[in-house]
């Protein structure tokens, strides 16, 4: 049985019959103040109502009379969609698609001038919607006329399966990768840019911060309604990106303070005339903004790993047959390139942190990475990357080692000690994945390895305390041609 409005709310209110429950009578030119006179009726289920099978409460929500010009459902974005067209849209993919290509091709001066373009697209749909992926999202479907109230059960319920054909961040990680992408350009060229362009990376990189958060803070996704779309992990593998990048730029900023302070957020003339004026206009009011005074490093690297690591969840082994990639539409897809992108630019970052234990603990992380690329991909630049982990791994472990030899002495303690292990161990296991890259690829790549695996050598050899296994790692250090045998003595 339906529930009932009180019978006292209709003897004080002597107006024509209307029928009860979800029935609602004809419609009379009556003020929408009719409707706040009925306050919502709450009640514990009973047995009329067994043909729920929730237990609960049930809220009766009554709904007003909709605007003639737009849905009931909708607000200003919404019948503001209607006046721009979905090319729009479509414009903005091929244009990011076009610059990422260049990008991928190192035409830096081409694709500056192409990520332009996706920036001022970019900048016209801030100005316009608060929630642009109104501009691409699925149509809702609209309530039916004779709804004037809804039963809604307070027990969650299955949600629909998401169906939608891009994701709701898609303009924000096309947004925020552009950033990313110009960043990168700006530290290898700072002469690319123009007069009323940022010239500090910093800048940029910043700003896809800020994207990335207004996309995760979208109404899609944070009111509950609407199906359960899954996280865009092309996404979160750019913002990890992005934070590795300013984690060496605060990196680089404490072992190098500079002369003169640059502060990377400026102040914006208006939001119509910057892009990054409109983002800060968008940006969600509780985040709290990343400085590059206050960064940490292995803050950071904690918020990439988080993020690298939902996105290798979500990443497809293989390429989806008919699937469109917003962010990278141009560029094929493989898994196995994703991951050794994260796990390089990860090393690289860990190679340059100064505590022994941070250098540690994410070099074996990016070993993880690299251990998780196919067996089939598991190429000879796949070993080079794993070995450098491992002699990170190591010569951390040394520097442990040498603090306590120089103070107790290089007795057998030191030698048989836990971090010997652990440090002869990583050596071992660079040495093998040096070896093992069979380097074919010209004088500069075979030099690199050289060095790579002459520095493993000695150091091994300097945690060996038999003499013919020490000499013997020393000859073949020397063989490498990268260091004199005198030098290793010493």
């Amino acid at each position: 049985m339906l529930p009932r409005l009180p019978l006292q709310m209709l003897s004080e209110h002597p107006v024509a019959p209307r029928r009860r429950g979800l029935w609602k009578g004809r419609k009379r030119h009556t003020s929408d103040s009719h409707y706040h006179n009925h306050r919502p009726a709450k009640r514990h289920r009973s047995e009329d109502t067994s043909e729920y099978s929730d237990d609960g409460y049930y809220l009766v929500e009554f709904t007003p009379e909709p605007s003639p010009g737009c849905d009931m459902d909708s607000d200003d974005d919404h019948c503001a969609v209607e006046e721009s067209p979905p090319e729009d849209w479509e414009d903005l993919k091929t244009s990011f698609a076009r610059a990422a290509e260049q990008y991928e091709n190192d035409n830096a001066a081409e694709s500056i001038q192409l990520l332009r373009g996706v920036l001022r697209l970019c900048h016209r749909f801030l100005l316009l919607y608060q929630d642009p992926s109104l501009l691409y999202a699925e149509p809702r479907a609209k309530t039916p006329e004779p709804a004037a109230a809804v039963l809604v059960p307070m027990s969650p319920r299955t949600r629909k399966k998401c169906k939608c054909k891009e994701s709701p961040t898609a303009f924000h990680s096309i947004l925020g990768t552009t950033l990313f992408l110009f960043g990168n350009i700006v530290s290898q060229d700072a002469s690319l840019v123009l007069p009323d362009e940022p010239a500090t990376p910093v800048t940029y990189w910043l700003a896809a911060v800020d994207v990335f958060e207004m996309g995760e803070n979208l109404p899609s996704r944070t009111s509950g309604r609407g199906c359960e779309a899954p996280e865009d992990w092309r996404m979160n593998v750019v913002w990890g990106r992005v934070l590795l990048c300013i984690a060496d730029a605060a990196l680089t900023q404490q072992q190098h303070p500079p002369t003169k302070t640059i502060s990377p957020e400026r102040k914006w003339p208006s939001p119509s005339a910057s892009v990054f004026a409109a983002i800060q206009m968008r940006r969600p009011p509780a985040s709290r903004r990343i400085s590059l005074t206050t960064a940490v490093p292995h803050e950071l690297l904690l918020l990439a790993m988080d993020l690298f690591t939902r996105a290798i969840f979500l990443m497809p082994h293989a390429a989806p047959e008919g699937a469109s990639c917003p962010s990278k539409p141009a560029i094929p897809y493989s898994r196995a390139a994703e991951l050794f992108t994260i796990a390089v630019e990860t090393l690289a970052l860990a190679e340059r942190l100064p505590a022994a234990a941070e250098r540690i603990r994410w070099a074996a992380w990016a070993d993880n990475i690299l251990g998780q690329i196919p067996a089939q991909a598991q190429t000879a630049v796949v070993a080079r990357a794993r070995g450098r982990c491992w002699l990170v791994y190591g010569t951390a472990h040394v520097e442990d080692l040498e603090a306590m030899g120089e103070a107790d002495g290089w007795d057998a303690e030191v030698y048989n000690s836990e971090d010997a292990e652990d440090a002869r161990e990583g050596l071992e296991r660079a040495i093998g994945y040096f070896e093992r890259d069979d380097i074919r690829m010209g004088e500069e790549e075979d030099t690199e390895l050289r060095a790579f695996l002459a520095e493993a050598l000695v150091t091994l050899a300097n945690l060996t305390r038999e003499q013919d296994k020490r000499e013997d790692l020393y000859r073949r250090a020397q063989l490498l041609g990268c260091v004199a045998l005198d030098e290793m003595e010493d």
